[in-house]
């Protein structure tokens, strides 16, 4: 029994040692770029077959595109990202402080938005026919601004600035739980067309942005 037991005990010292591996933290919409938040590692011990990316080749993913919709907890497989890094042109990062009435519940990375003005400050006329005439009429080719339609920061309130993905959501001290009081702002970072981030970099200065979700998502995010 002891020489079972022995010869049992070096097989399994003999075995494939836990390796760390990258995994997916949270929803990463096609077409955005990894960042260090974006991965956690998981330990396994590596079996035939697998195509998993361990945690020492971390710098060959980050700032890299992902090719598909990516679910938390799954594995980074070579397969899952672009061979391009960065944004993809002509679109740019805004962040935004938001109140919790300024956006809808639940709000998550990956949802596609319309930026819309609140009129917490600066608007001065709301009437039906310049809230129309002001609001953006998206591109029937790429659903992004206008060249020229972008609305004033401080215009009429509910005028579209434009559409944009979202990016991040969080708590202003980096926590990860949203559940917040009503007087209580949270952080948001925004992919928009690059002719509208000057619009509503400004707009979000003067605390005049609210967000409202729509439907559809895409590969290269606000920029269709």
């Amino acid at each position: 029994m002891l020489v079972c037991a022995a010869a049992g005990a070096t097989v399994a010292n003999r075995g494939p040692k836990p390796v760390e591996f990258l995994a997916i933290a949270h929803l990463i919409p096609a077409g955005m770029s990894v960042t260090p938040s974006d991965l956690v590692t998981v330990s396994i011990s590596p079996v035939a077959g697998l195509d998993a990316i361990p945690l020492r080749d971390a710098g060959q993913v980050l700032g890299r595109r992902v090719s598909e919709d990516l679910e938390p907890g799954s594995l980074v497989v070579p397969g899952d990202l672009t061979s391009k890094h960065g944004l993809p042109a002509g679109v740019a990062l805004v962040g935004t402080s938001l109140a919790v009435d300024e956006m809808p519940t639940g709000l998550a990375a990956g949802q596609r938005v319309l930026v819309v003005l609140s009129g917490t400050s600066g608007a001065t006329d709301t009437s039906p026919a310049n809230l129309s005439s002001s609001a953006v009429t998206p591109s029937s080719a790429n659903g992004s601004a206008i060249a020229g339609s972008v609305p004033s920061p401080t215009g009429p309130p509910g005028s579209i600035l434009t559409k944009a993905t979202v990016i991040s959501i969080s708590a202003p001290s980096g926590s990860s739980d949203l559940t917040v009081s009503q007087s209580t702002s949270l952080l948001a970072t925004l992919e928009v067309p690059q002719a509208a981030a000057a619009a509503v970099t400004a707009a979000s200065a003067v605390g005049n942005v609210s967000l409202a979700v729509i439907g559809g998502s895409d590969s290269t995010g606000a920029s269709k």
